[in-house]
C-alpha cells in the first residue's frame, strides 16, 4: 500500500465536526511536539543523504551515516556538519511527484532542492505540514 490510508468520519452536527477537528489537530501538534524531528533517507546530487525535519530549526541535510556518529565534525568529539540546513521561515514552496521526488525551494541562489525519497514524499510532506502547523500554533500565529 502506498501514500497515507484515509477514512471517512461521520459528525451529527457542526459543533461535533468542530470537537472532531479541533482534537485532531491539537493531537498533531502534540505528536510534533514529541517527536521533535524526522530523518528519511534520500539522494541529493547522486549522494545517498539523510534530510533532517526538526520542528524548530527547520531542514538539514546529511551526508548517509555521518549523522550520529561523533568524530565527524570538525573535531573528534563534535557533531556533523550538514551539507545545507535551511530554517522554515527560508521556504517559499514546497512540491512532490507523489512517488518518491520531493522539491523544496528555498528562493535564492539554491534555488529548487530535489530530493529522491525513494518511496512515496507524502509521510515525510505530512510530518512537514505538522511541524509548520505545531510551530504557527506556538507562536500564536493562527488564523
Amino acid at each position: 500500500m502506498d501514500g497515507v490510508v484515509t477514512h471517512h468520519l461521520r459528525a451529527e452536527t457542526r459543533r461535533d465536526l468542530a470537537a472532531w477537528a479541533r482534537a485532531i489537530v491539537q493531537g498533531c501538534h502534540a505528536a510534533a511536539h514529541s517527536l521533535r524531528e524526522y530523518t528519511v533517507r534520500c539522494t541529493w546530487q547522486g549522494k545517498a543523504c539523510q534530510l533532517v525535519v526538526n520542528h524548530e530549526e527547520g531542514f538539514a541535510l546529511y551526508a548517509a551515516g555521518t549523522r550520529g556518529t561523533a568524530g565527524n565534525g570538525v573535531s573528534p568529539a563534535s557533531p556533523p556538519t550538514p551539507l545545507w540546513r535551511r530554517s522554515f521561515d527560508k521556504l517559499k514552496m514546497s512540491a512532490d511527484d507523489g512517488a518518491r521526488l520531493l522539491w523544496l525551494d528555498f528562493g535564492g541562489e539554491d534555488g529548487e532542492i530535489e530530493l529522491d525519497l525513494e518511496s512515496c514524499p507524502k509521510p515525510i510532506v505530512f510530518v512537514l505540514h505538522n511541524f509548520l502547523s505545531a510551530k504557527i500554533h506556538r507562536l500564536g500565529l493562527s488564523a
